[in-house]
């Protein structure tokens, strides 16, 4: 095992001498090269590619650069993606792409109305099953010849040529090249990329499919003939079998070992055409349900607040996310669910819940002390988190703990991309925090409406089973205390339902 690494580190490494078994091997190389078919190609004495190589690259040239010039345009090489899926789609498949359309989309918005949502989630589930079958294996596999031909087409041609001829002028045929020799160690890189991306010979391959799509592609007429690629294919499969690119390069780089591999393209068009397609799609779901949660959050803020203004913190505000949101960063997601939770403690729960919870608790004759205690927890528990609220908001401030690192990293973002992700991990744990006060509170908000809804009913029965006083209650307040309970207890029920809208993702 030792002497054949010797072996091969002498093969590599600069030791020429003669009779070495380096120099054996590329004499050996020389007399191949004398032998080959192609043997004009290099002139092995000079160590130079022959005027006759530069022809051969120069004829290929002229067959590829018509389709070089046509798949260079991304317009058209997007519509080859998608007519190369849509012919081998089943009929019921198509269907399910023409309703997923945006006009498709539009019409079915205007039938489904507020369904949409659920119709939609249906038809890209059914587009994902009819993608799980063997004829989409098939068109991934033609789009592979589509992908190893623009490989092929895209090799840098000219920079091989202009070796040869440095006055060669991209694309210009009609005038004659005047080719001369060049020293193969210069070509030694172009040839070996061209090796490795001459197509695969697969008698199976089908490339009439592929000319049928590039001519329809193209208005109905050739980009170049059929026959014209097939006597191509027959003249580069001749080239590669006679291995004289590798024996070149193996010569000119004196490595007797130097090998090229295949360069296969692997491209999955159906998979990355469906996840595009879902995507799209699920942001028209996205939008929808986006616009029915905003309509939803306006009729429950105008069914607690009425026209009273909600913004009432200084910071964590819906305009200031905006402000971050339009510089691609991430904004203040719970803002206007906090601000509404703050403008509800000072409005309602510091105010008219509270009076009515301070005639209630403490002169109301309660039958079960454990219930009034519950409710009593709840209410406080409500209050409790507005000092949270304010030291979130006063955070975002000048004296904060937050606003000097945000600011501070805003007037680094134009020159350090890099602040993006820091602020974006201040702006998270900023949104978690909004997000838990929301959660926490909510839980004591349901137990104080809940209580309210049972004292509403209990203030209605003939015989009191919770409070035994509700007539001594009722002279306490000008308006009749049960009218009272009855708006809390709406009020609390919508708020909740706000709350629980504004901080459910669109997803869910």
């Amino acid at each position: 095992m030792s002497d054949v690494f010797n072996k091969v580190m002498s093969f590599i490494g600069k030791d020429n001498e003669p009779g070495s078994d380096k120099d054996i091997l590329l004499k050996q190389l020389a007399k191949e090269i004398s032998q080959n078919k192609y043997a004009k190609f290099y002139r092995v004495r000079q160590g130079e590619g022959d005027v006759s190589l530069g022809q051969y690259f120069y004829s290929v040239y002229r067959v590829v650069y018509p389709l070089q010039v046509f798949l260079k345009d991304p317009a058209r090489d997007a519509k080859i993606r998608q007519v190369t899926l849509e012919a081998f789609l089943d009929k019921n498949v198509m269907e399910i792409i023409k309703r997923l359309s945006p006009d498709g989309i539009a019409e079915r918005k205007r039938i489904a109305g507020a369904d949409i949502s659920t119709v939609l989630k249906e038809d890209l589930a059914a587009l994902a099953a009819g993608f799980d079958s063997p004829k989409i294996a098939a068109a991934d596999k033609c789009y592979n010849l589509i992908a190893a031909m623009k490989q092929f087409v895209f090799f840098d041609f000219y920079s091989v040529l202009e070796k040869f001829d440095p006055d060669i002028k991209e694309g210009d045929f009609p005038s004659q090249p005047k080719f001369a020799p060049v020293d193969a160690s210069i070509l030694v890189s172009e040839l070996s990329t061209f090796l490795s991306i001459i197509p695969s010979f697969n008698p199976d391959d089908d490339w009439k499919t592929v000319f049928e799509i590039l001519k329809y592609c193209k208005g109905g007429t050739d980009v170049i003939p059929l026959a014209q690629w097939s006597n191509l294919f027959a003249s580069l499969k001749d080239l590669k079998q006679s291995k004289i690119l590798e024996l070149i390069c193996r010569l000119a780089t004196a490595n007797p070992i130097l090998e090229v591999k295949s360069v296969v393209p692997h491209e999955t068009l159906s998979a990355l055409w469906l996840e595009q397609k879902t995507n799209e799609v699920r942001e028209v779901i996205y939008g929808i349900a986006g616009s029915q949660k905003n309509a939803q959050v306006n009729t429950l803020e105008q069914a607690v607040f009425g026209s009273l203004a909600t913004t009432r913190l200084s910071y964590y505000t819906p305009d200031r996310g905006r402000v971050l949101v339009d510089k691609e960063l991430d904004g203040y997601i719970y803002a206007r669910a906090l601000n509404h939770l703050a403008a509800f403690i000072q409005e309602y729960i510091s105010r008219e819940i509270q009076e009515l919870c301070d005639i209630i608790l403490i002169r109301g004759q309660w039958t079960n002390n454990s219930s009034s205690r519950q409710m009593s927890e709840g209410f406080h528990a409500i209050l409790d988190v507005t000092n949270e609220i304010t030291a979130l908001d006063d955070s975002l401030s000048e004296e904060g703990s937050n606003g000097p690192r945000l600011r501070a990293a805003l007037l680094r973002i134009d020159r350090d991309k890099t602040q993006a992700r820091y602020i974006n991990n201040i702006i998270e744990g900023i949104n978690d925090e909004a997000l838990d006060i929301i959660n926490r509170t909510v839980p004591s908000l349901i137990v104080v409406g809940k209580h309210f809804k049972m004292l509403l009913d209990d203030s209605g029965k003939k015989s009191f089973e919770l409070i035994m006083n509700w007539k001594e209650l009722g002279s306490m307040s000008k308006v009749p205390i049960s009218q009272r309970i009855g708006n809390v207890y709406k009020k609390i029920n919508y708020f909740v339902q706000l709350m629980m809208t504004e901080t459910k993702s669109i997803e869910e």
